[in-house]
């Protein structure tokens, strides 16, 4: 079977032929000689174009949001307080009138969603026992050399730029508030309660997200260390990383229900065993905290279990839990993120690249 350029030669060369009889004079005979000077054509390969799909990486994949959340946070059914606070206690920028609801208390806050007479939608968080600030707008007297430590590491945390944690917009030299950018969306662990049900591409999402805020931290020198479906929340559609568990240690010596800066059943072994937190110390890999964490984090969104740093050391408890995981890829790089030791986990670079990597296949 001839192939379109065969037919494209074949026709210029009787074109050819055509025009040296017509330009030959009549009674010369059309020699053979003549129409092999008809220099042939050019072949033309014919090529096949194939569509390549664009390469998937951690900086095209940060911009993501999560679907199909469940909408409707805050569900506040409650008092509107009727706030001050005057410049001599809050926190730069935020001075004056709020109308505020409460969102609700944990471990050692409480927070509230305030708005000023701009529209200007925050969220104010203080110490337990110390809610008169904004319900009652009483000034507590608190220990100088405490508030200077929080506003020290409020300092630092302020300065963090990453799309994918949660702003510290403000908080005071004078009195324990802090000043949130608005969560919309609420926090992981409000869309697991009312029902939301991630795609295993929704984890590995979540998981690239946090993890890259989790490098930026550890980049320079910081740890979060209380990583967990609570502290993950969600504004206009993506994952941000907030309380950082320095700042809440800090915070909770002015608290009424002071409690640790990790939350059990989240911990890392490490947080548990004095002997491994001592030699990661030593090595300089507190950060493998955060790595423990994650993977607890990922772990929780697919079964609803998480592995205390506790229970680590019971390996055939964590096969068990990593068995309800179908993705092969997945189990391995988990198994590898709660590994007892802090020195045998990968680091959050790693982590990242590899959920990458499966996010690309699945």
């Amino acid at each position: 079977m001839w192939s379109i350029s065969d037919i494209i030669v074949v026709c210029s060369a009787l074109v050819s032929m055509i025009l040296i009889i017509l330009s030959t004079p009549k009674g010369e005979k059309v020699t053979t000689a003549k129409v092999l000077k008809v220099k042939p054509q050019v072949k033309i390969p014919v090529t096949t174009i194939t569509e390549t799909k664009p390469k998937i990486t951690v900086e095209n994949l940060l911009s993501l949001k999560l679907m199909n959340l469940v909408g409707g946070y805050p569900e506040i059914q409650g008092k509107v307080f009727e706030t001050y606070l005057p410049p001599a206690i809050a926190p730069r920028g935020f001075e004056g009138s709020w109308k505020c609801v409460k969102l609700g208390c944990g471990g050692w806050g409480c927070t509230y969603k305030c708005e000023d007479s701009k529209g200007r939608v925050v969220v104010f968080k203080v110490p337990r026992g110390l809610e008169g600030i904004i319900e009652e707008q009483i000034t507590p007297t608190i220990p100088e050399k405490t508030i200077r430590r929080v506003t020290e590491e409020a300092e630092i945390l302020s300065k963090l730029s990453h799309p994918h944690i949660l702003r510290l917009l403000g908080y005071s030299t004078k009195a324990p508030i802090l000043v949130y950018e608005f969560a919309d969306y609420g926090s992981l662990e409000w869309q697991i309660v009312r029902g939301w049900k991630p795609s295993l591409k929704d984890v590995l999402l979540i998981g690239i997200q946090v993890g890259d805020a989790l490098r930026y931290i550890h980049s320079r020198g910081l740890v979060h260390g209380d990583v967990k479906a609570s502290n993950i929340f969600i504004v206009d559609g993506v994952v941000k990383v907030g309380d950082f568990s320095s700042l809440v240690k800090l915070l909770s010596q002015t608290s009424a229900h002071s409690r640790f800066a990790y939350t059990p059943g989240w911990r890392a072994p490490e947080q548990v065993f004095s002997d491994l937190k001592a030699k990661a110390i030593e090595r300089g890999l507190e950060n493998r905290i955060d790595v423990y964490q994650l993977a607890n984090s990922i772990l929780y969104l697919l079964t609803g279990e998480t592995i205390d740093g506790e229970d680590a050391v019971n390996r055939q408890r964590v096969e068990s839990l990593l068995s309800r995981i179908e993705n092969e890829e997945l189990r391995g790089i988990l198994r590898e993120m709660f590994k007892t030791n802090p020195w045998e986990r990968p680091t959050i670079d790693e982590v990242v690249r590899k959920l990458t990597e499966i996010y690309a296949k699945v």
